[in-house]
């Protein structure tokens, strides 16, 4: 690193702060610089932004690595067993007595290889391997697809207070205009100092509401960059925000079925690890036989001993008392168990897709109404009510009113808007992608 030449390292420190510009590119080189958030932005793109980028996601990662290494172990045969042995070592007075070299006459060398076939227990321990290992990917892609939603959460917050903050900014520079329009008719002597006090009170107060909503567009951008683990950047405009959200209202209820969900295709394979446990464990009953073939050179022939010779043996295990019971009770456990944990999942999601999309389908016709019916009528009339304020035709007070009405109409129907996300990303939590792998 000393070494390393200063236009290098300028140019390293340029690169990592280059920011990508569309959703296509964040899905793609999801390593480099900041979010900028679009309506292209899918579940599907967040993920793996949130694979590259946020913290906290490697742990579960190894668990997929530490399972793949165990899948290989599985399919490894076992070691044969290589011994030697140094026999009939003489001790005291030989026979026959009087031998001139009794260390090199009398003891004879062994060499023999043993190897242990199991038999019935690979396959299910392959089995076992290979299902926790789809377990671990699955979990992987359930932890990855949990902060990629809290992710989308944010930017849905985002969103929807960038609609709210571009709706008071509007209204803030109408009330302002209207108070500097109320203090010329003041020094007219066409209006009264009351009016034109509750004008500027009024302009103050949508001057804070737009501050309040600053202030949130500020602590959502900070939310998405913790999460994400990298700079991310606000919404360009309201009209980007509006289509960020609609693009999500729209997709709600296209994204999969309820089994293809990460965390219940992982109880699934959990499921799956104990029944072939079981089998392993079934297996246990049945013993598992030990060759062993050897070599002996015996150099005590004067006694009449075979100098070179073979042996054979089999050894077997009596399984009497221990015959995989208790391994057996604990695999037989954990697949009733996984099995009912995955039906209760199932039961909870199939019994909260009604309602959530009954709610979706409730926000959907509050928005439409909000942004194509009220909102648009109540700003026609205040713009009427401003222009008969001005030709001094109304009184001021009345389009204070109206201005009041309209900015909670901005903020009802960014509200409207959030809501039906929030319900859109309650249904796409609660089902899956066939298509997913974080990896």
């Amino acid at each position: 690193m000393a070494h390393r030449k200063p236009w290098l390292c300028a140019a390293l420190a340029l690169a990592a702060c280059l920011p990508f510009a569309s959703a296509a590119e964040a899905a793609s080189a999801p390593e480099k610089g900041a979010l900028r958030p679009s309506a292209e932005l899918d579940l599907g793109s967040l993920e793996a932004l949130v694979r590259a980028r946020a913290r906290g996601v490697e742990s579960a990662a190894l668990e997929v690595d530490l399972a793949a290494a165990e899948v290989k172990k599985a399919q490894t045969l076992p070691n044969p067993t290589l011994e030697a042995s140094w026999g009939t070592i003489p001790i005291g007075p030989t026979n026959p007595a009087g031998l001139s070299s009794p260390m090199t006459q009398v003891p004879n060398y062994g060499v023999s290889l043993a190897y242990t076939f199991p038999i019935g227990k690979r396959g299910p321990l392959q089995d076992r391997a290979q299902a926790l290992e789809r377990a671990a990917r699955a979990g992987l892609s359930a932890d990855v697809r949990a902060r990629a939603l809290s992710l989308a959460r944010t930017l849905g917050f985002l969103a929807a207070t960038t609609m709210r903050l571009e709706g008071l900014r509007r209204m803030a520079d109408e009330g302002r205009k209207q108070a500097e329009l109320g203090a010329a008719r003041l020094a007219a002597d066409f209006a009264s100092g009351l009016e034109v006090e509750r004008l500027k009170v009024e302009a103050s107060r949508l001057e804070q509401e737009v501050r309040s909503a600053e202030a949130e567009v500020s602590a959502a951008v900070a939310d998405c960059t913790a999460t994400l683990g990298a700079p991310c950047e606000p919404f360009a405009d309201a009209d980007e925000a509006r289509r960020f959200l609609a693009r999500w209202i729209e997709r709600a209820g296209s994204v999969g079925r309820v089994e293809d969900r990460p965390d219940v295709r992982a109880l699934a394979a959990y499921g799956e690890a104990a029944s072939a446990e079981a089998r392993w464990a079934r297996a246990q009953a049945i013993p598992d036989p030990t060759v062993r073939v050897g070599y002996l050179r015996d150099q005590f022939v004067i006694s009449g001993n075979q100098v070179n010779s073979l042996n054979l043996s089999v050894s077997i295990p009596l399984p009497i008392f221990d015959r995989g019971q208790a391994e057996l009770a604990a695999a037989e456990a954990k697949r009733a168990r996984m099995s009912a944990e995955r039906q209760k999942t199932l039961d909870t999601s199939c019994s909260r897709l009604p309602v959530l999309e009954q709610r979706l389908s409730a926000q959907k016709k509050r928005q439409r109404s909000l942004s194509e019916e009220i909102l648009p009528r109540a700003e026609g009339t205040l713009k009427e009510l401003a222009r008969a304020a001005e030709g001094r035709l109304l009184p001021l007070t009345d389009v204070i009113q109206a201005r009041r009405t309209v900015s909670e109409l901005v903020v009802a129907e960014a509200q409207s808007f959030a809501e039906a996300f929030d319900a859109a990303l309650e249904i796409a939590a609660e089902l899956g992608r066939t298509n997913e792998d974080p990896r």
